[in-house]
């Protein structure tokens, strides 16, 4: 049987009101195994975001259910939702947010600095190996690349080794050759440290790399 890591039932988000409502989300359902690579694509618009951003509990749902590695995330209270982001999920966003007074390996254990937990150094010296920045981690964001900052943000979002990695288009500020080799890195990374990645993007030659496709269109997948 397989080993769901991810469960999402009848997730409905709207916002607005009266004419000016739309509805973000219409009751989408998502299962995804542990290890697997689910790349989720659609339109501007289609509500992909919106759905990481709930994968993520960056936002909450009207109604509907997630389950994380065993947890029930939207019963969390807001310490323990705060948590959940920082240890359950790791996020990989377009525009890297690293924090510009920061190395780049002050960067990559923010998640654990935030809770105080201890820095595996011999882990964190095989990511960034991983993402060929074992010699970048003394740089500052400015000092590195598009490309070397993405990796940096890589890295970040697996240190507290998370059940989940939510990237959203993670190559879209990059050039070809860059988006290219990020998600190349990105696959044996989650490979090698047996991870799961959800991916949104709009690029379907980027999703022609995942274990599965999910097509969601007007806060729907389509079937």
């Amino acid at each position: 049987m397989a080993d769901i890591i991810l469960k999402a039932e009848n997730l409905v988000k709207t916002y607005g009101s009266g004419d000016s409502k739309v509805c973000a989300l219409d009751g989408v359902d998502l299962s995804v195994e542990k290890g697997e690579f689910v790349a989720i694509v659609g339109r501007s618009g289609s509500g992909k975001s919106t759905l990481l951003h709930m994968l993520g509990a960056m936002d909450k749902p009207d109604s509907g259910s997630l389950t994380v590695d065993g947890m029930d995330v939207f019963s969390l209270k807001d310490d323990a939702l705060a948590k959940y982001r920082r240890t359950k999920v790791g996020f990989v966003f377009q525009f890297f947010n690293l924090l510009p007074v920061l190395t780049a390996e002050e960067n990559i254990v923010v998640p654990l600095s935030l809770d105080g937990a201890p820095i595996d150094k011999e882990y964190l010296s095989e990511l960034a190996s991983q993402m060929g920045i074992a010699d970048r981690l003394s740089h500052y964001p400015h000092q590195m690349s598009g490309g070397q900052q993405q990796r940096t943000a890589i890295a970040r979002a697996m240190i507290a080794k998370p059940a989940v990695i939510l990237a959203d288009e993670p190559t879209g500020n990059l050039d070809s050759t860059s988006g290219a080799e990020i998600l190349s890195l990105l696959k044996s990374t989650i490979k090698k440290f047996d991870q799961t990645l959800i991916l949104i993007t709009h690029d379907n030659s980027i999703a022609a790399g995942a274990d599965r496709i999910i097509h969601i269109s007007d806060g729907k997948i389509a079937v």
